[in-house]
């Protein structure tokens, strides 16, 4: 059985919370993140998401270079032991109706599970199956003979 281990990004971002939401905005950009963990004093105070930015800064007009980012961010973060299975994971991210959890194992972070990295892995599991790569290039073959006629 997979574990959080197996499927995580260890590439997490973090910045203290005090920075303001426009460099938030662009260490996001310059790393090619779809979120920015926040801490203070070197523990986890929340997250600041690409829907964080949109929905509290771009949507209400507000001056991101006004705001700090810990008005803007969700908390509090939700976490997994690098052990737990996958699919408690997936049942804790429907429950929570959540696109990231951060894995942390002693309280130190070790990475981050994101709904893409469960796309990754769910191609990983397809594409192992020897049917399913015959099926795929089927319907492929199928598509685009139905589409050049």
């Amino acid at each position: 059985m997979s574990t959080a281990r197996d499927i995580m990004s260890k590439k997490l971002v973090t910045l203290d919370s005090t920075v303001s939401a426009a460099e938030v905005a662009k260490i996001m950009d310059k790393n090619n993140v779809s979120c920015i963990v926040l801490t203070k004093d070197e523990k986890y105070q929340g997250i600041v998401t690409e829907r964080d930015l949109l929905s509290k800064v771009i949507v209400p007009n507000k001056k991101s270079s006004e705001l700090l980012a810990r008005e803007i961010m969700t908390s509090p973060v939700t976490s997994v032991s690098s052990l737990t299975p996958v699919d408690e994971i997936a049942q804790k991210m429907l429950d929570k109706k959540i696109r990231r959890v951060i894995v942390m194992d002693d309280g130190h972070p070790l990475g981050i599970i994101t709904v893409t990295d469960f796309v990754k892995h769910l191609n990983t599991i397809l594409s192992d199956s020897e049917n399913y790569k015959a099926e795929l290039y089927q319907n492929l073959f199928e598509d685009y003979e139905h589409w050049i006629n």
